[in-house]
């Protein structure tokens, strides 16, 4: 039994000023508001209500707990409208799994950039390297890309992390440009530690790599020093690109194109998670990002 059971309706008897009054305010009969209210006075043993023909009024116990329940119902109603906020305005924390292989720093500002448009939400942004060490239930999002695996999740597709094949100007200028994917077995590569590069169209060329990491930012790093040509996402070179330190072979087939995805539990979403997810499709239009759009993404973020 609940140990609420009985209490509302003793508060209705007693703000109403009588059973019927009581019963009509809950939607419930008479009969049944007098039966519930005798269960709590016997449950708590002792008389809460004095009843004559004429009217009712309290005891001594009962203005007391009158009181104090009066208390704890006003707060638990404040209580249910402050946690009904989640679900009609972004409020509250919102945490974001990250990829950090891809760079996060891309993602990181887009975050901050909803955070400014959404003040009354807490970001927390958990960077992660391997899809296979987090657990979904942990975050409010995932940002994942590629195929999914199939899973009772739910996802909406938000735009594409392109990658393009590029090098320094320095780079460029000793070794030239491949003018086919095969031609990369004959360049100083650098790749994850797949050691494999792919394009658009599943078409993928095992190297003999220079340089292996399976975080992007570090091949970014080699890629500005002139040590090799990879192919990286073009959100984490954007700088580059734009300043003219990093150049792109803007070959149509030197592009690879993974869908991006936020991932989410099933379930009543919160308004946070909701405003969050309609952000990313409105900034990120479900657009191939091309060299030539680096410098606008560079401005904008």
């Amino acid at each position: 039994m609940s140990n609420w059971r009985g209490i509302e309706e003793f508060l209705a008897v007693v703000r109403h000023g009588s059973f019927t009054a009581a019963g009509e305010k809950l939607g419930v009969s008479k009969s049944f508001v007098s039966k519930t209210v005798q269960e709590l006075e016997q449950r708590l043993g002792v008389q809460l209500l004095v009843r004559t023909t004429r009217r009712l009024s309290l005891t001594g116990a009962g203005k007391s707990f009158y009181t104090e329940c009066s208390e704890l119902q006003d707060r638990l109603e404040q209580v249910e409208r402050r946690v009904a906020r989640y679900s009609s305005e972004p409020v509250g924390r919102l945490r974001v799994g990250l990829s950090d292989i891809f760079g996060s720093d891309f993602m990181s500002m887009m975050l901050a950039e909803f955070s400014r448009e959404n003040p009354a939400v807490v970001i927390e942004a958990i960077a992660y390297l391997d899809e296979n060490e987090i657990s979904q239930e942990q975050y409010d999002v995932v940002i994942r890309y590629g195929n999914l695996p199939s899973s009772n999740l739910r996802a909406r597709m938000f735009g594409y992390l392109s990658y393009c094949l590029c090098a320094s100007p320095d780079y460029v200028e000793r070794k030239g440009w491949p003018s086919k994917p095969a031609d990369l077995r004959n360049h100083d590569c650098l790749t994850d530690l797949t050691a494999t590069m792919r394009f658009n169209d599943d078409v993928e060329v095992k190297v003999s790599p220079r340089w292996r990491s399976n975080s992007g930012i570090s091949l970014r790093s080699a890629v500005r020093q002139g040590i090799g040509i990879a192919s990286l996402p073009i959100t984490i070179m954007r700088q580059g690109l734009a300043d003219g330190t990093v150049l792109a072979l803007e070959e149509e087939w030197a592009y690879f194109d993974r869908e991006c995805w936020v991932v989410y539990s099933p379930g009543i979403m919160a308004a946070s998670t909701r405003a969050f997810i309609d952000f990313l499709v409105r900034y990120v239009n479900r657009e191939k990002v091309r060299p030539s759009l680096a410098a606008k993404l560079a401005a904008r973020y």
